[in-house]
């Protein structure tokens, strides 16, 4: 399975937050983890044909941890798109830093 790792910025309401995106995938499906403002939260989802990934994960903060579905843009180790949960609404960007069979 491809394993990735990316450098994303979040543009969320407080401002941006800087995190690192771990992905795997095995066919279609899509594993991994979402490492922002110190917390590890899991990441699971598909990638299309066209390289948009729809992910599913949480994002934990100190006061409570929001379930959010992210659409995500991946092509030529950038990544853009936007979580398009009502309760975090955000922006992402974000360049591949590593990548390994």
């Amino acid at each position: 399975a491809m394993k990735e790792e990316y450098q994303v910025t979040l543009q969320s309401q407080m401002g941006p937050r800087e995190g690192r995106l771990t992905l795997q995938y095995k066919g279609s499906f899509v594993t991994g983890t979402l490492k922002l403002v110190g917390y590890v939260n899991a990441v699971r989802g598909l990638r299309s044909e066209d390289g948009t990934l729809h992910l599913f994960h949480s994002i934990q903060t100190a006061v409570s941890t929001f379930p959010c579905e992210s659409v995500l843009q991946l092509q030529e180790g950038r990544l853009t798109g936007a979580t398009i949960a009502k309760a975090c609404r955000m922006q992402w960007r974000g360049t591949r830093v590593a990548q390994k069979p």
